[in-house]
């Protein structure tokens, strides 16, 4: 049987936040409407703003590691080969400085958000919505798990359930392997759409306006895919190889200029979106791992 987890391991990110909300209670509720069955309301507890950079943090963290990894079958797991762990693990020490850089202004600015409250909320302000230490509700970790197949010890287990825990491993890791197939094929298929959609608006006929990120992501895919095609998916290399050339390197600013590069793009670009059509559109074949 082949073991994945001899080409990569599961990472598992988790990032926390404080809320800032609070549910009021009905007596409140019933003194503010009549109708208070029908409502349920919540109060912000500062200025929902102030949250914003630490969200934003969060998000880049976990946009970047979907970027570089696969789908795995376990919620909140993310499957990352071995080539690229080193490198998301040093991205992810950088994005927690930059998340734990910006939960330390905000607890520098605690008090007066929560004074500033008091002003908003009125009779709804309670000072035992706020928690005393705000900076323990921040937290950004990450782990990585490296799973392995049952080795044919039942140690604690009864044989019956040895056997159903083993069988359920196989059947996980056989989904692991379908989803990160899929995955890249829908994942690139998507660069192609976009890219054939900048070059004709279906409405006035004319080439919209061609922005960066249609070609930087591209390139970030291309750099990402050789790690990522972990099991060898030898119809999409030959696309993704084939968008290598059409593009040939070239950066936004030229391919703008250029009526010329334009076409030969659009025309190469439409050839790879077609047979991706194609390829998503076959039945995904069972992967049957022994």
């Amino acid at each position: 049987m082949e073991n994945i987890f001899e080409k990569g391991c599961v990472v598992q990110l988790t990032v926390c936040m404080w809320r800032a909300t609070k549910k009021i209670d009905k007596e409140r509720l019933a003194e503010m409407t009549h109708n208070y069955e029908w409502l349920t309301a919540t109060k912000k507890l500062v200025d929902p703003c102030a949250l914003k950079p630490i969200n934003k943090a969060g998000n880049a963290a976990r946009t970047y590691l979907a970027g570089v990894s696969l789908p795995f079958p376990i919620n909140g797991m993310v499957f990352v080969p071995k080539d690229l762990i080193t490198g998301v693990d040093d991205r992810l020490h950088e994005f927690r400085t930059d998340f734990m850089n910006r939960v330390g202004k905000f607890v520098s600015e605690y008090e007066s958000l929560r004074s500033s409250a008091i002003a908003y909320l009125g009779d709804l302000f309670s000072e035992l919505d706020y928690p005393v230490d705000v900076r323990e509700r921040f937290s950004f970790v990450w782990r990585f798990i490296n799973l392995d197949v049952p080795n044919g010890r039942f140690g604690v287990l009864t044989p019956e359930i040895y056997e159903r825990e083993k069988q359920k491993f196989l059947e996980t890791m056989e989904e692991a392997r379908e989803l990160a197939v899929q995955s890249l094929r829908e994942e690139f298929s998507g660069l192609v759409e976009r890219i054939c959609d900048r070059f004709t608006d279906s409405e006035t006929g004319k080439p919209k306006v061609f922005k960066n990120a249609t070609v930087s992501n591209f390139y970030e895919y291309f750099e990402t895919f050789k790690h990522r095609n972990i099991f060898n998916d030898e119809e999409l290399a030959g696309l993704v190889n084939r968008a290598q050339e059409v593009l040939a390197g070239a950066n936004p600013d030229v391919i703008r200029s250029s009526a010329s590069l334009r076409d030969s793009i659009r025309e190469g670009m439409a050839q790879i979106d077609t047979s991706m059509e194609e390829l998503l559109s076959r039945p995904r074949r069972k992967i049957i791992m022994n």
